[in-house]
């Protein structure tokens, strides 16, 4: 994750926990990237203050005054308003939309259509027993049974599971590597990659990213194509 993104997910207190981890070795360890920090939050303060002082009373002025009595001054101040609104930078955009909130409403582990799991049942392949884990939520055992299977034997579908799971586990960045090395080999499951490929990103409030992905399978696939246009839409 650049640094940019990162001071942005910190300043809307969405860093994951594999993000506040590189975010406090960066504030030890790199001094111009405190510096940034210390500067966006001094500006956020100041903007935060301005708008709660003077575009509250600025409102109420304009409630009273007609609109052929606007004067140099109350346009001054809601220019300078303006201004303040667009150095609060990217932070302030990502504030507006609750990334955390869609993530959690779009995002459901992909369903096991590799090993179906029947009741009763006693299989103990490596397989059976990876799949038996992922759907009974079991995510910390199914990474350790879904790593010892691609060891023997390279299976991207087996690889997108584990994305799944690492997303389950808050190893955002570790998915992420997984989907886009799937989506380098054209398959069936590049639909679904795609989409929880930008579901990752807007874990990470990355919009930007989300929406160029989401754009892209918008124009390519029918997957899930009713959820990627309200995604959309909510993400605009």
């Amino acid at each position: 994750m650049d640094k940019e993104e990162l001071i942005a997910q910190y300043l809307t207190k969405k860093l994951s926990q594999e993000a506040q981890k590189e975010f406090d070795h960066l504030m030890v360890t790199d001094p111009q990237f405190k510096k940034e920090v210390t500067f966006q939050e001094d500006l956020r303060t100041v903007i935060q203050k301005e708008e709660n002082e003077i575009i509250k009373s600025q409102l109420q002025d304009f409630e009273t005054e007609e609109h052929s009595n606007f004067s140099f001054k109350n346009w001054f101040v809601a220019a300078s308003v303006a201004i303040l609104l667009g150095l609060s930078g990217a932070w302030y955009f990502n504030n507006s939309i609750d990334t955390e909130k869609l993530y959690t409403e779009n995002f459901k582990p992909y369903r096991n259509i590799v090993q179906p799991i029947v009741r009763g049942e006693t299989k103990t392949d490596l397989k059976t027993k990876a799949f038996t884990a992922y759907e009974t939520k079991n995510y910390t055992k199914a990474l350790k049974l879904f790593d010892q299977i691609l060891k023997v034997n390279t299976d991207e579908t087996i690889a997108f599971y584990k994305a799944n799971v690492l997303l389950e586990l808050d190893k955002t960045n570790d998915a992420i590597s997984i989907f886009e090395k799937n989506l380098k080999t054209p398959d069936s499951l590049d639909d679904k990659n795609n989409w929880y490929l930008a579901l990752a990103y807007l874990k990470l409030n990355n919009i930007k990213k989300t929406k160029a992905i989401l754009g892209k399978l918008k124009t390519t696939s029918t997957y899930r194509n009713k959820n990627v246009k309200q995604l959309l839409k909510k993400l605009d």
